[in-house]
């Protein structure tokens, strides 16, 4: 609250506890580094190690401070038979929580205990099939889009908002090339190197949403005529 252009996501395994503070400029990192530390330090905390990278500080403790905090709401998310999935997200005052509940009693008496401590907002709600509640975690998005270029990008994101994957097309390759100033075959180009990145980066997602190895795929028969 203190400071809410800040956003801090948070890990933490019980032993390890990692902060990142995503800040908009250099002069938020220095405002905030000093209350960041008294936090970090508070119960016990020692700070291990501080990477500095574009818009982000990243910060890991030794000694979980979670159990010291009062009132914990990961311990009353485990305190209702639910699964808490990191990270936790605190922005603009906010706390924000990713859970699985496994009965309806469960996570209504959740909502009922957070409630009685704060103002609670559900923002998301959906029912997960059994045998899928693999689809509830975090897919890394850096692992997904890092290694496209910006031309790649810039590619994707056209093709998507002028309506390139919409079946019928809204708009085909040469107008949205013509719409940026470029040959047609230079933005299929960009497009193709894009959508390739992209759907290598997903297929072991795909495998482990599917339960198949690359093993027991097989290639598609297509006969000729």
């Amino acid at each position: 609250m203190k400071h809410p252009t800040v956003r801090l996501v948070e890990y933490c395994n019980n032993r390890i506890h990692v902060v990142e503070v995503d800040c908009p400029d250099i002069e938020t990192f220095t405002m905030v580094e000093k209350d960041l530390n008294e936090l970090l330090r508070w119960k016990g905390g020692k700070i291990l190690k501080k990477n500095f990278l574009e818009r982000n500080l990243q910060v890991i403790v030794k000694t979980c401070r979670c159990s010291k905090l009062s009132p914990n709401i990961v311990r009353i998310i485990e305190r209702n038979s639910c699964l808490s999935i990191p990270p936790d997200t605190y922005y603009g005052g906010w706390e924000e929580y990713r859970v699985v509940g496994f009965r309806e009693s469960d996570y209504k008496r959740l909502f009922q205990e957070v409630s009685e401590l704060g103002r609670v907002q559900v923002l998301w709600k959906k029912a997960l099939l059994q045998k899928s509640i693999r689809d509830a975690f975090v897919i890394s998005i850096s692992s997904v889009f890092s290694e496209l270029t910006d031309k790649q990008a810039n590619s994707l994101i056209s093709a998507l908002e002028y309506g390139y994957y919409q079946v019928p097309k809204k708009m085909n390759a040469e107008e949205i090339a013509s719409r940026h100033h470029v040959p047609r075959t230079t933005f299929e180009e960009h497009l193709r190197k894009a959508e390739s990145k992209v759907l290598g980066a997903i297929a072991p997602y795909v495998r482990i949403y599917t339960s198949k190895s690359p093993d027991s795929l097989e290639a598609p028969q297509i006969t000729a005529k």
